[in-house]
């Protein structure tokens, strides 16, 4: 999906997560949203990337950087929207501190998460030549996938992640890089599908 449909599809979520959520209807399925997920740690590679999603979309930014490691490519954190950041090769970047993690994530899907809304995260190991760059830190790679839920669209999203481990805890490997005219956040989901039309939403 191009940036820009990404980026309506989880500007959409955030009129269904002001709805409240609940059960929704299509004329071909009845999607109930679930409860909301607790984040199972980080006690294996596949928990650390499953409760980075969690924590994403519960808005808990500081939580989530704690469980990542992104490379800095830009010494900022940051980039302007137009610009395009790219992985350095043979650049060896500091990692994305927090408070500049969380500002961005602030602008990119606004405070609390208001911007997002996902459900039924879930995570498996998979060979660790299915991250898309495992890199020389990289321990393992998780597929994270589920279910983005937009204001009249329901779509599925899945991506491969590495996953390292610092400070006695496994870490999410982000890429750290965008494509112009795109965000950080949306390089963290990939084959993004929809899966139904909503019609409306029940109380």
């Amino acid at each position: 999906m191009p940036a820009v449909a990404l980026a309506a599809a989880f500007l959409a979520g955030a009129l269904l997560r002001a709805a409240g959520g609940g059960a929704l209807f299509s004329s071909s399925l009845v999607f109930s949203a679930p409860r909301k997920q607790a984040a199972p740690g980080s006690g294996s590679p596949a928990d650390a990337v499953r409760s980075f999603y969690i924590l994403l979309d519960q808005g808990d930014y500081e939580a989530a950087w704690a469980l990542a490691r992104e490379p800095d490519y830009t010494g900022s954190g940051n980039a302007p929207y137009r610009s395009e950041v790219a992985a350095a090769e043979g650049a060896r970047p500091g990692w994305t501190p927090r408070q500049a993690f969380v500002s961005r994530l602030n602008d990119e899907l606004g405070y609390g998460g208001v911007w997002l809304r996902l459900a039924d995260v879930q995570a498996e190991e998979v060979a660790a030549e299915e991250a898309a760059a495992p890199g020389p830190e990289a321990v393992a790679a998780v597929r994270a996938q589920g279910t983005l839920l937009g204001a009249c669209t329901i779509f599925r999203w899945e991506k491969v992640l590495p996953v390292t481990r610092a400070g006695g805890r496994y870490r999410v490997l982000l890429p750290g890089t965008k494509q112009a005219n795109g965000l950080f956040y949306q390089e963290w989901f990939a084959n993004v599908r929809k899966i139904g039309t909503l019609r409306a939403v029940a109380p």
